[in-house]
């Protein structure tokens, strides 16, 4: 992803009817609106396109110049359909070595940038986005697989904010892993790798939604997970000793595909400076119901970790857990969410708010907060026009415990098409509609998640084009 859009993956709907709480949910035109796109979208055939790419970065243009990019990527390959509900994550390739990787452009039409004088204006940038290079092993035995990718080159990391602006310039892995099939039923991997909260994409956002934005959603940290998968229940466990490493970038610690609690840049007087360490993840997941070409499905998921404080040298924790109903029938789809996340830090100064980062961009979020997330999508059908296509609405709220802290939330409306033919020319479009959204609008990157930023709605549209091979 890029740093300020959203992400994919994911299924389900949620439009709150009682929003009278002048706090907790302030949705005013997001969920009046969220309400009407949901029935405009159920009006029209679509399904989710659960496919892991990559979102947007912050308008360059905008008083926040810090780049970063939300997007997901799947250890099964590289943008694939996101795995049924009881297919082991990530999926196996076919037996043996198989190399692949993918080149994709974008489009950003964003109605709420801002120009070098500061004035608002609308902003339309054609550009390169990613290039992706993976490699994924299987055996009856033994299973692997990497992805590293390389940005740069484009209008996101542009010389104003401190870029050469080559191709390159800003490059990560994504997950680096290898594992053993203990039996048919279990496994385990050791390395960079998903770590188990929830489904690996919530959505079926390419920037994803607010989870990835939080830190909870499509993360790949570095350590030992075990699975164990039956026909009508998935069991997985994790413990992560550290994130995945910084790598190429200009930032102090934010090179990194994963939005991970890091290192502040010391430019910023409101960043702290912290890491995080011993996470021990797990995610249950049990059918509750099958029927004739749908079934429903609980999952439930935790978090428990240290997180340490540079300056101050002293041990803090997270703790952050989600419960998630999701049901498929024919060609729709459906996802509802509720996830809570509490921070105890060491910082010197607040301990309200700490510093997160990827994409070569550290940006801060609220430390306590509950997330709201719900999908609903449908796969239509093209007859013999040469695409398949995927439609979705998704909508976000988080609302932050701190009650001087203005609420986030964000409206995505998308659609996903693919080949049929090879599948491997791949398209996203979404409108994304915003309010203390980072990856929405200008002036929101910075404090958007965790203050809050202007509290104004944001409107813009993105399209991601893409070659895998």
């Amino acid at each position: 992803m890029n740093p300020v859009a959203p992400a994919q993956r994911g299924s389900g709907k949620y439009c709150p009817a009682n929003a009278t709480d002048p706090r907790r949910f302030r949705l005013a035109p997001i969920a009046t609106s969220a309400c009407a796109a949901v029935a405009l979208t159920l009006a029209a055939p679509a399904r989710a396109a659960e496919t892991a790419p990559d979102p947007a970065l912050s308008d360059p243009a905008a008083a926040d110049t810090a780049v970063g990019d939300t997007a997901a990527g799947d250890p099964g390959g590289v943008g694939q359909p996101t795995p049924p509900p009881f297919e082991t994550s990530p999926q196996t390739p076919p037996s043996g070595l198989k190399l692949g990787g993918a080149i994709r452009g974008r489009y950003d039409l964003r109605f709420n940038a801002a120009g070098s004088d500061g004035q608002r204006r609308t902003s339309s940038n054609l550009s390169f986005d990613t290039l992706i290079l993976k490699a994924d092993y299987d055996s009856p035995t033994f299973f692997g697989a990497a992805q590293y990718r390389f940005y740069g080159g484009s209008f996101l990391y542009g010389k104003a904010s401190g870029y050469h602006n080559y191709p390159g310039e800003i490059s990560f892995p994504v997950y680096a892993y290898a594992g053993v099939k203990l039996s048919k039923h279990d496994k385990v991997a050791v390395g960079i790798q998903p770590v188990p909260f929830d489904d690996q994409f919530w959505g079926s956002a390419f920037l994803n939604s607010m989870g990835f934005v939080i830190g909870l959603e499509e993360v790949y940290n570095a350590g030992i997970t075990y699975a164990h998968e039956e026909s009508s229940f998935k069991i997985e466990a994790g413990f992560f000793p550290t994130t995945a490493p910084n790598a190429f970038g200009i930032s102090e610690d934010a090179a990194r595909y994963s939005v991970n609690i890091v290192k502040g840049d010391p430019a910023n007087p409101l960043a702290s400076r912290n890491a995080e360490r011993n996470m021990m993840v797990g995610h249950a997941q049990y059918r509750l119901a099958s029927f004739d070409s749908g079934e429903l499905s609980v999952s439930g998921s935790a978090w428990l970790s240290t997180v340490h404080n540079f300056d101050t040298d002293r041990n803090g924790w997270r703790r952050a857990f989600a419960l998630s109903l999701k049901g498929t029938k024919g060609s729709w789809h459906a996802k509802l969410l509720v996830a809570r996340q509490d921070m105890s830090l060491r910082n010197p100064g607040s301990e309200q708010t700490v510093t997160v980062g990827n994409f070569d961009a550290p940006f801060n979020i609220a430390a306590d907060g509950t997330l709201l997330f719900g999908e609903l999508g449908r796969k239509v059908e093209t007859g013999s026009f040469p695409f398949s296509l995927q439609l979705f609405a998704n909508y976000a709220y988080f609302a932050k415990a701190r009650s001087e802290f203005k609420d986030s939330q964000r409206l995505n409306l998308g659609a996903y098409w693919a080949d049929k033919a090879t599948n491997r020319i791949r398209i996203w479009s979404e409108l994304l509609v915003g309010r203390n959204d980072p990856f929405v609008g200008a002036g929101q990157y910075a404090t958007g998640a965790a203050q809050g930023g202007d509290d104004h709605i944001k409107v813009s549209f993105l399209a991601v084009f893409g070659y895998y091979f």
